[in-house]
């Protein structure tokens, strides 16, 4: 607060009529609320008449220290499966959080599916700008929410996800406004060689993470352009009987439930 007043040298403060002590400057710094009057002296002494003096309220601002948390599921996630991201919210305080605003952009390489509606707030996704809004309308001191998000992964790589939370209130704490998820999708992994030859060791043509897909079809191509093998539903059993050793094409495709055919194409080669 500041006192402006023509001729004076210092200043009387005070506080719900009582006097603040150790105060005769021209700005008074206070965070505590209440009715504050000033009275300002001159170079002769003389004080200001009431009608010179200035009554100012001073109004606590409300406090929350909303904070966010993205996760994923810590399971292992192949290209074109379904996964869980969850939204974590809580008001740290000091007072209740109102019309909290949750705000999470997808990445290009993630198919949104679902949203599992929260039991505090309102949940919407916007396909257009691939943006899920999440509103809460009162989060109370100490509270916490959380919010599900059903994806689906489109290719292998590392996936970056970042969801951020506001509040009316004033934050005091900014920096865990803002909660960055780092999530690494797997593939198909397809070796380029197999030995065939009875050991008990690589003999059979082993698609790693096989088994977390639905559907798969499996075609080998010798150098002739013949189909030499073909399964629709193959069970990483293959031990290419009756093939000479030498290098194949293979053109691979998996799906999980409703999702798109994810294909791979490569060459093996058989050692016996």
């Amino acid at each position: 607060m500041r006192a402006n007043s023509g001729g004076a040298n210092t200043y009387i403060w005070f506080k719900d009529g009582v006097l603040v002590p150790g105060h005769n400057k021209q700005n008074l710094i206070t965070a505590t609320a209440g009715i504050y009057k000033v009275a300002a002296v001159n170079n002769f002494g003389c004080t200001s008449d009431l009608s010179d003096e200035i009554e100012v309220e001073v109004i606590n601002v409300p406090e929350a220290d909303v904070a966010i948390t993205k996760r994923s599921e810590t399971k292992n996630v192949l290209s074109n499966q379904v996964f869980n991201y969850y939204l974590d919210v809580r008001n740290n305080g000091a007072d209740d959080a109102t019309l909290v605003k949750v705000k999470d952009v997808l990445p290009d390489n993630l198919i949104f599916e679902s949203l599992a509606q929260p039991a505090d707030g309102e949940a919407t996704y916007d396909s257009a700008t691939r943006t899920i809004q999440w509103g809460i309308a009162l989060l109370g001191n100490g509270k916490f929410a959380e919010l599900v998000v059903h994806v689906r992964a489109k290719q292998p790589g590392m996936v970056t996800n970042t969801a951020t939370v506001t509040a009316t209130e004033h934050d005091p704490i900014l920096s865990n406004n803002t909660s960055t998820d780092l999530k690494e999708i797997s593939g198909l992994r397809i070796p380029n060689v197999f030995t065939p030859n009875g050991d008990g060791k690589n003999d059979t043509f082993y698609l790693e993470n096989l088994q977390s897909f639905d559907y798969n079809e499996v075609t080998v191509i010798n150098r002739w352009g013949s189909t030499v093998y073909q399964s629709n539903k193959y069970l990483n059993d293959w031990t290419a009987p009756g093939l000479s050793d030498g290098t194949y094409f293979y053109i691979i495709k998996v799906k999980n439930g409703d999702g798109n055919w994810l294909e791979y194409k490569g060459y093996i080669t058989i050692i016996r």
